[in-house]
């Protein structure tokens, strides 16, 4: 317990106020039958950098406040006004945990902050509230969200994100968790390679609920985007030009940017005017022949997206589910990606494999894919409308009815354990 002091208990019932909701809250008990939950989502990562559990976060924060629940979000740094208002948030809704350190966790860098003053920040934040349930996500990531396991007394659920091997240190913090993963009362993994990696650290067993992403606003951006610069000769591709785009950290080895430079090496003999885009942060290599645009916001992101003809993914490693691919259909982008377990979860349906999974690290085959997809577009015979169909699968509307259906479980275990508690503290005549 941080600083040895007791946990918050976060009390069922709703005091009146008058505050950035706009909405009374009555001084009534939380029931199943009201419509709306008093919710707090905790991340771990800094919100100030682009990250996907940054960005689930925020949206399913977005969907919850847009279905009437009160929504109170916590995490280092911030993600600025103008990124709030994209997701329906408020800046009244997120509380920063502070400073971060850059840490390097399977092959990517992680922005955690963890000490005394976060530890304040964490137990203000869950004093200023009563929460009928808080939503963890990563939660024993020595961050916001392991600081607020340790000091929350309420329906607790978590949501494991991560793909990883067992390492020595998860080996290390096993011995020492069993009490903080008791005070789960249930639990949510992102993907099955999520949800085999919570259960082999973590002795948890989550149930499977994917990433979400805004179909709709993917849509309506692609889709004016890819509008707005066609070619009107009748030209095939969406910009006027065969155009293949890459997205993330380019100079963070498990992105793979260095087979798709390979690839697109060989995919220009084929097609001389290819348009190869890359979106996202680093210093771009010289001598490349790529276009670098730097990191875009959100909007700006799915626009390139919807000017796109393939969105490849040549990651390494490290990805426990594909939220890009997700997005890069709903745009309507054909996808080549590395065959690894969370891209294959995304693309495959009950008629396939949507796109094409190739090797990990074999260029040949990443160039051979993009070129034979490139073929399809120009034949006219691209997946855009099955790309679609699947993405509307992770459709915030589909996915977050989910999550909040786990938060009422999460209630109702904690109602049991503490009449369980009560039982037994009666038959042995302890006060309470």
């Amino acid at each position: 317990m941080a600083s040895g002091r007791q946990p918050t208990r976060c009390t069922h019932s709703r005091p009146a106020r008058h505050g950035p909701d706009s909405r009374q809250v009555p001084d009534t008990p939380c029931l199943h039958a009201h419509s709306w939950l008093r919710i707090g989502l905790v991340c771990p990562y800094n919100f100030s950098y682009p990250g996907g559990v940054q960005n689930h976060v925020l949206g399913l924060a977005g969907w919850l406040r847009s279905h009437g629940h009160i929504v109170h979000i916590l995490g280092p740094g911030h993600p600025g006004r103008d990124r709030l208002e994209g997701f329906g948030l408020s800046t009244e809704c997120f509380t920063s945990s502070g400073r971060t350190v850059a840490v390097t966790v399977n092959g990517s860098v992680a922005r955690v902050g963890f000490g005394v003053r976060t530890a304040m920040r964490v137990r203000a934040w869950l004093d200023a509230h009563s929460f009928d349930v808080l939503h963890v996500h990563e939660p024993m990531t020595p961050s916001s969200s392991l600081l607020t396991l340790w000091n929350a007394d309420c329906p607790l659920v978590a949501t494991f994100h991560a793909a990883t091997v067992d390492t020595p240190v998860i080996r290390a913090a096993r011995k020492v968790t069993p009490s903080s993963i008791a005070r789960i009362d249930d639990a949510i993994a992102v993907s099955a390679a999520a949800a085999a990696t919570a259960r082999r650290c973590w002795g948890v067993e989550p149930t499977i609920i994917g990433n979400g992403v805004d179909v709709s606003r993917i849509r309506r951006l692609s889709t004016s985007a890819a509008g707005t610069s066609h070619d009107p000769a009748g030209s095939p591709w969406r910009s006027g030009r065969p155009t293949v785009m890459f997205l993330g950290r380019f100079d963070e080895p498990r992105k793979g940017f260095e087979h798709f430079a390979a690839a697109i090496d060989q995919v220009r003999h084929e097609f001389p005017r290819l348009d190869p885009v890359v979106v996202g942060p680093g210093v771009p290599p010289h001598g490349t022949g790529l276009r670098f645009t730097g990191p875009l916001p959100d909007a700006e992101r799915d626009k390139m997206l919807g000017r796109a003809d393939v969105y490849v993914a040549p990651n390494t490693g490290g990805e426990s589910f594909g939220i890009v691919l997700v997005e890069a259909l709903a745009a309507g982008a054909d996808v080549v990606a590395s065959d690894l377990p969370g891209f294959r979860e995304v693309l495959t349906t009950r008629d396939g494999v949507l796109g094409a999974l190739v090797p990990v690290g074999d260029a040949d085959a990443l160039a051979a894919a993009i070129g034979a997809a490139l073929q399809r577009r120009a034949r006219g015979l691209g997946a855009e409308q099955a790309g679609v169909r699947r993405a509307r699968d992770f459709d915030w509307d589909t996915v977050a009815p989910q999550v909040v259906a786990r938060y009422l479980r999460a209630i109702d275990v904690r109602h049991e354990r503490s009449e369980h508690r009560s039982s037994w503290t009666k038959r042995l005549g302890w006060k309470t």
